[in-house]
């Protein structure tokens, strides 16, 4: 799936350049149309010289990329190259697959919700705010326009400094809301955001008995292929999140193998519709109701609960365990989170 989102990346970083490439320019004052402070550049990138490259946001009536825009921040030091921050602007068309790699990157469970009334998600590496309903409408197979910053890799560290890292953490959540606004205004739109609230600290990996309930669901445990290996869990943190998300590493490595996700956020479910429909066979559940669909790799439902529509899905990254995991989890994950969010009863079967 990484593969996948650097291709939907690149295949969208190009589509913007080729229809907005006379928009591009270095910033004179501000990076970013005039939106991200010096507070900002200090925290992130310290007291490096800094130079940027930008695509102003703008709309289009090219159905694949309706909305985009982006910004490249690079620093150095003489000829020492620095941190560099990536600034994009989108909207999350939900007939988009490409929209299940950005909900791996930017709805991992390392992030925390912003805060404050804020739909947003931040980690010291990674943040995303979405732009308000004046801007951009979400519906039953779109998202929101979104503005969303990267600055590394999501499951490393910048720096072995709590505290540093506390600090890239804050500074992403409050330079993405200030891109967000600076975007409003080159959009037309009405209306500002707040700036983010107390943040809930990044979550950690923490270690469990392979037999053990997994991701703090009653009654789930891993297919018997896992019995013997080393099992961590992180699961999303924070109050009010717009998602629920366990990421589950096997053995010894530093990215997960396996991740089990609600999407509770109405603006944002729509996001990833069509992958709930459209990702392989169909799924149906007991009243024989097409819900989903599935595959080796990724099992994906939506489901009709009391708040509005739910997403579940499951997603198994490597074949070590001979796709085990979405066939025998999947179900059980299901039929209880459907229980918790008042949707039940909801039982699926997935075919061998």
């Amino acid at each position: 799936m990484g593969a996948l989102a650097l291709t939907f990346a690149g295949a969208l970083l190009g589509a913007g350049v080729v229809a907005w490439q006379t928009h591009t320019l270095a910033f004179a004052d501000s990076p970013c149309w005039d939106s991200v402070t010096e507070q900002d550049l200090d925290e992130l990138l310290g007291s490096w010289d800094t130079e940027a490259a930008e695509i102003r946001p703008a709309w289009s009536r090219r159905a694949a990329v309706p909305l985009y825009g982006s910004c490249r921040i690079t620093s150095h030091n003489g000829h020492t190259p620095g941190r560099q921050i990536d600034i994009r602007v989108q909207k999350l068309d939900g007939l988009e697959k490409g929209n299940i790699p950005w909900a791996e990157e930017f709805l991992s469970s390392r992030l925390t919700p912003l805060g404050d009334g804020l739909l947003g998600m931040a980690s010291d590496t990674r943040a995303w705010v979405a732009l308000p309903d004046s801007c951009s409408r979400s519906g039953m197979f779109s998202g929101p326009a979104v503005v969303d910053i990267t600055m590394g890799d999501d499951e490393i560290q910048n720096t072995e400094d709590a505290h540093r890292n506390a600090t890239f953490h804050k500074a992403l959540a409050r330079t993405a809301v200030h891109v967000a606004n600076a975007t409003m205004a080159e959009l037309g739109c009405s209306g500002s955001l707040p700036e983010p609230g107390t943040l809930t600290a990044v979550p950690d990996f923490q270690a469990m008995r392979a037999d053990g309930e997994l991701c703090g669901v009653k009654g789930l445990r891993l297919p018997k292929p896992y019995a013997e290996s080393d099992i961590r869990i992180r699961t999303s943190a924070g109050e009010n999140s717009p998602v629920r998300t366990c990421d589950i590493v096997v053995g010894h490595t530093i990215r997960p193998q396996l991740r089990l996700q609600t999407i509770q956020e109405q603006d944002l479910t729509g996001a990833v519709g069509r992958a709930a429909i459209h990702n392989g066979p169909s799924m149906k559940d007991s009243a024989s109701k097409p819900t989903g669909s599935h595959s080796p790799t990724i099992a994906a439902l939506r489901a009709e609960c009391p708040k509005g529509d739910v997403v579940f899905i499951a997603q198994e990254r490597q074949a070590s365990r001979n796709y085990t995991f979405v066939r025998e989890v999947f179900p059980t994950y299901v039929a209880t989170e459907a229980q918790r969010l008042g949707c039940g009863p909801l039982e699926i079967q997935i075919p061998d």
